[in-house]
């Protein structure tokens, strides 16, 4: 059997942009390592672009605007946006790069307004996620096999999902939402919590996401939010639940399970503890 294709691999450094190979699945995923002679003319796309920046500073030149980028950036390039890369002379760039054809992906039109061109900081939108994505992206595109492309197509979709509610949410929705903090990975771990409290959880597993040993992860996270772990999750969870219990037609059993309570006497303890009373309405005397 050979072995797969690797055309977007890289073996050195580049003095000019990988050629644009968008496939039958409407993605263009690629690698660019720019060597120190790079050089970008002046260029826009039909379809939405993507750039994670591994390591490296640029600046990102838009029509009327030229911000700057560096490690642990990511660049968003609307369709039919003008663009050019100017890598800093003593670090240029490496980056991973997605391309979505929305006329072949049309469930991505609806968000498109969303993805506003610009730089964006990682520790922000999640840049564990986001890094991992790209990296499950360029192994899948040069598989062999309608599974394998399938799947290349969900793995895009799931990133761009991400990235849309992430930055569609206002950064003080609730008063859990995460404030900006000197490490990066509490901070990812963070605001990925924000979107996967109702997951199976453990506080060994925090620590571990947070790359810090129990004890120093329980001292940082109380520092940081003013709760212990368990609270801050419960905290979600039951904030959740509230909209939830909304519509009468739930029942409380369904909802203590989708939130992420693995039983009913710890989501009425918990709903208690934050709200000061039971999911049905009643105060604590």
């Amino acid at each position: 059997m050979p072995p797969p294709r690797l055309s977007n691999s890289i073996s050195e450094a580049r003095t000019s942009p990988v050629p644009q190979d968008m496939r039958a699945t409407g993605l263009w995923v690629f690698e660019s390592r720019h060597a120190e002679s790079f050089s970008m003319s002046v260029t826009e796309h039909s379809f939405l672009k993507l750039l994670w920046i591994r390591e490296g500073r640029a600046k990102i030149r838009f029509k009327g605007a030229s911000p700057d980028c560096e490690t642990g950036n990511l660049v968003i390039v609307p369709p039919f946006t003008s663009h050019r890369i100017v890598d800093s002379l003593d670090a240029p760039v490496s980056l991973y790069g997605l391309g979505v054809d929305t006329k072949q992906l049309k469930c991505v039109e609806p968000v498109l307004a969303t993805f506003q061109s610009g730089v964006y900081l990682g520790q922000r939108l999640g840049a564990l996620s986001i890094e991992q994505h790209f990296r499950k992206l360029l192994y899948l595109v040069d598989q062999e096999g309608a599974a394998s492309q399938f799947s290349s197509v969900a793995v895009a979709l799931e990133l761009l999902a991400e990235l849309a509610l992430k930055m569609a949410q206002p950064e003080s929705r609730t008063s859990t939402t995460p404030k900006p903090f000197s490490d990066p990975l509490l901070e990812t771990y963070l605001v990925w919590l924000q979107r996967n409290f109702f997951e199976s959880l453990t506080l060994d597993g925090a620590a571990k996401a947070s790359g810090m040993s129990r004890r120093t992860f329980t001292s940082q996270f109380k520092a940081r939010t003013g709760m212990t772990w368990l609270e801050y999750v419960n905290a979600l969870r039951v904030q959740r639940a509230e909209e939830l219990l909304k519509d009468a037609d739930r029942k409380v059993t369904s909802i203590a399970f989708q939130c992420g309570f693995d039983d009913l006497s710890t989501f009425y303890r918990a709903f208690k503890r934050v709200t000061g009373r039971t999911p049905g309405g009643d105060s604590t005397p």
